[in-house]
């Protein structure tokens, strides 16, 4: 994104029902409708898969990946973000912001209606932000919390201050979906069961723990999908949704790497892959015993081959990586080196370091997350072994995981797959090196860095995250592995190219 020198920048501008029923717990996938001339026409419906079912759906109160899925297709931000992660104008036509960065003024898109039919006005992004801002147990409260004020403050125009400088607010206000406040206010709580936005796709009936159904907004002001209607059916089991898809049950199913050759020869399904945003690293208690030795950190790493991983694990779809994002988001540094494979160097650093045999604990999710990870786990403590290392694996639900990381709780090492959805490496960095969760060493200078990203201009961000994953690298703080592809099993008579962060655009996908 440009920014010029001078401190102010201006930037430009999930039905009718699904045919298909549920029988059981099988639901039928693509159906096409039939001209008065008994030709076949187009896909109207599809079905496509989530992994897990989102816990809430209210824009106001929850921020998920799962939520992100149906947000996306029900709700707009003020800007948005593409399938490659460029950022392009949502609600807001266009923007300025002030030199430091702390006071952005959105113009908003006018004729713009909900999809109840009431019209969009400024208040009511002023009260969505406000509201999330007022409620404690928000999980989106967070990604906003930079706020000081919002305001409208001439008609149409709405007023952002901020605390203190964020060069990456236009990707954070992308991922806040707005709602009308008429309708919030008289909701409340139950506004998750009959949701209103502006997005391109309007709620039919949520079916809890089977499946979602979204039909097309016709009256939406941006471009019209080619589905009419998408239905989202929560399939957790990865045999489950290669099956469905290879069946015609489902039309659009995230698969893992090694069932991608599964579909080879398939005149029903296809396989579908695109590099990911997602970048799979170690993380480390860098104050639990031995790990607090910056040698036996550097020793870890040099023990891994990265490049077999993903030739034996991915089937070579994925890139060694040795910075905590991936390409496509912002804070990416292209040509930065991915950490060598070096077994003897790692025996020489474990030996300067005085290792005698302690044992490391290694936590991952056996279940309920990527579905590689019980698998990578397995091959790294080999790795690890094999240079000395004396590793213990503990497996667990990805909740449980979660939660772990969330709470401090991690004894040792751990396996993460850090994918920012705002598609820019500040979170990233927040979370995992300056004063996040994972942030265990607490290195000043991270946080020194941290804070000088957050107010650089575009075009001075990359320098300064070269230095923090400089920084990072030589200090082994956590351990990038590297960027996979998310895949997929797509009907075959679908068009659709799957986005860097994993999230489904429904606009984004047509039929043949």
């Amino acid at each position: 994104m440009a920014h010029s020198s001078g401190g102010t920048v201006k930037k430009r501008s999930l039905a009718a029902l699904v045919s298909a029923v549920a029988c059981g717990l099988a639901l039928t996938g693509c159906v096409s409708t039939t001209s008065p001339g008994g030709g076949s026409t187009k896909t109207s419906s599809i079905t496509v898969a989530l992994p897990t079912e989102p816990s809430d759906t209210d824009p106001i109160m929850t921020r998920s990946i799962g939520s992100w899925n149906i947000y996306y297709a029900l709700y707009d931000g003020l800007t948005r973000i593409t399938a490659s992660g460029k950022i392009e104008p949502g609600l807001a036509t266009s923007w300025t912001h002030n030199k430091d960065s702390t006071v952005w003024d959105f113009d908003i898109r006018k004729d713009v209606t909900f999809q109840n039919g009431d019209p969009l006005k400024a208040s009511d992004i002023v009260y969505t932000y406000q509201k999330i801002l007022d409620s404690p147990k928000s999980t989106n409260r967070v990604a906003i919390a930079m706020v000081q004020s919002v305001t409208e403050v001439k008609p149409g125009v709405v007023e952002f201050v901020l605390k203190s400088p964020f060069s990456a607010w236009l990707n954070q206000v992308a991922t806040i979906g707005i709602v009308p406040q008429s309708v919030y206010e008289k909701d409340g709580s139950d506004f998750e069961n009959h949701p209103v936005g502006t997005g391109p796709y309007s709620f039919v009936s949520w079916k809890h723990g089977v499946s979602y159904q979204l039909t097309r907004n016709d009256k939406y002001w941006g471009t019209k999908p080619s589905i009419k209607d998408v239905t989202i059916s929560f399939v957790g089991d990865t045999n489950a949704r290669l099956t469905g898809v290879q069946s015609g049950t489902l039309d659009i199913a995230p698969i893992s790497a090694d069932q991608i050759t599964s579909l080879s020869g398939s005149s029903q399904a296809k396989a579908v892959s695109e590099p990911s945003n997602q970048v799979m690293q170690i993380g480390i208690n860098t104050t639990a015993g031995v790990l607090a030795n910056q040698d036996v950190r550097q020793a870890i790493s040099l023990a891994i081959d990265r490049d077999s991983l993903i030739k034996n694990l991915l089937g070579g779809k994925g890139v060694a990586n040795g910075e905590l994002v991936a390409k496509g988001v912002q804070g990416f540094v292209p040509d930065f080196p991915a950490p060598e494979y070096d077994p003897d160097r790692a025996k020489q650093l474990l030996s300067q370091a005085g290792y005698k045999g302690e044992e490391i604990t290694f936590d991952f999710a056996s279940t309920g997350g990527d579905p590689m990870s019980p698998d990578l786990a397995q091959a790294v403590q080999g790795y690890l072994q094999k240079v000395g290392l004396k590793v213990r694996l503990i497996g667990q639900q990805q909740t449980s995981l979660s939660l772990k990381i969330a709470n401090h709780q991690i004894t040792g090492l751990y396996l993460q797959g850090w994918a920012p959805s705002s598609m820019d490496g500040d979170v990233v960095v927040s979370q995992l090196l300056a004063g996040g969760p994972e942030d265990y060493p607490h290195d000043p200078k991270m946080t020194q860095l941290y804070t000088q990203q957050q107010s650089a201009a575009a075009d001075a961000r990359a320098a300064v995250f070269e230095q923090i994953w400089t920084q990072n690298a030589q200090e082994a703080y956590h351990l990038p592995l590297y960027t996979g592809h998310y895949s997929y099993a797509v009907n075959s008579s679908l068009t659709w190219t799957p986005a860097a962060d994993g999230i489904y655009r429904l606009t984004d996908i047509s039929s043949k």
